[in-house]
């Protein structure tokens, strides 16, 4: 749902950079109508409430437990790991090398995890970051 200074955030695994722009891709058709990402479908978010242009995500090479290292490069990165780290502390339970933001977005939870190309991707929380 559109929500101004929220952000909502996704944290897990994926095998490359190259395939996380491809499942976060909005593609079109050939008449020039917008065609869902597969990330928009597996989590159930309309195009109503998504802006691509408010979307943000980190690949590193090394999975982390680290919500520091996961975010230390986004956008309003402070105020989201002063936020996370309050509520979660700085350690994951289990390592993730992608951070999926999606700015003045509150994601309302209708599915929690998926498994792309056989790793989890979850919704950890949305955060105000203004």
């Amino acid at each position: 749902m559109d929500s101004p200074g929220a952000v909502s955030l996704w944290f897990g695994k994926c095998n490359s950079e190259e395939k996380m722009r491809e499942y976060l891709e909005v593609k079109f058709d050939e008449h020039g109508d917008r065609i869902k990402s597969t990330f928009m479908n597996d989590f159930n978010i309309d195009f109503i409430d998504y802006n691509q242009d408010l979307l943000e995500f980190t690949y590193l090479e090394s999975p982390t437990t680290s919500i520091t290292e996961l975010l230390k490069r986004a956008s309003y990165s402070e105020i989201m790991i002063n936020e996370l780290v309050d509520f979660y502390g700085d350690k994951l339970m289990e390592k993730c090398n992608i951070a999926i933001r999606l700015y003045d977005y509150d994601y309302e939870e209708s599915v929690e995890e998926v498994l792309f190309e056989g790793k989890k991707i979850e919704f950890i929380g949305s955060v105000n970051y203004e």
